[in-house]
């Protein structure tokens, strides 16, 4: 994992390492709006601004299901054998389960970890080429997993504040195209590394 990722890394251990476990926190349906920024492994691509949105339903009071999706862009920089210059969306539709490590009912750290579906699209730059010759890439989608943590802090009797740091494992197949009128379509099969630090924050409506 690049040294760019250690300290938020290291916040989130910290975050886990102040909540001793006394008293879980009582747990209900909650709906969650988050943001904050995706920092792609890969290091042509670069880091996107993200939002979404989750639903949290407890199964005993310590272990919830998770549903969550996100969305972000970054843009790519050329670099051999890997994506040209352009933009990539990445929409990853998350399934996972929560535990909560205890808290005092107002201060809670969890961990987290699941799979889902990622959906990317790339949109590629006018290359300089000659007139007649197109270059195409297709990023394509398919499944991941991913494992984080954080916390939550109870501000009112209805909501409450979070922060979380989730690492995405995926790496997709994408193929290069390059169409010529004068030879034949030639294509490339490369793999695009779409791992992300995913730090995240925002407020959950507990029901």
């Amino acid at each position: 994992m690049n040294s760019r990722f250690r300290f938020p890394i290291t916040v989130g251990v910290a975050l886990l390492l102040l909540g001793s476990a006394t008293f879980a926190q009582s747990r209900r349906v909650a709906f969650s709006f988050q943001g904050g920024g995706a920092g792609h492994e890969e290091n042509n691509l670069h880091v996107g601004l993200a939002t979404g949105f989750a639903m949290t339903v407890p199964l005993t009071a310590r272990l919830a299901v998770t549903a969550e999706i996100d969305h972000w862009a970054t843009a790519s920089r050329s670099s051999f054998r890997k994506l040209y210059n352009g933009r990539l969306a990445v929409t990853p539709f998350l399934l996972g389960l929560r535990y909560e490590f205890g808290g005092n009912g107002y201060f809670v750290p969890y961990a987290v970890a699941g799979t889902g579906y990622v959906g990317t699209k790339f949109w590629i730059d006018p290359v300089v080429t000659l007139p007649e010759v197109t270059i195409e890439q297709n990023v394509r989608s398919g499944w991941g997993g991913y494992f984080g943590f954080g916390a939550s802090w109870r501000l009112a009797a209805l909501w409450e504040f979070f922060s979380e740091i989730d690492y995405l494992v995926r790496t997709a197949p994408c193929r290069t195209v390059v169409r010529d009128p004068n030879l034949r379509v030639t294509a490339e099969d490369i793999w695009v590394n779409l791992h992300v630090v995913y730090w995240k924050f925002g407020f959950r409506i507990l029901f």
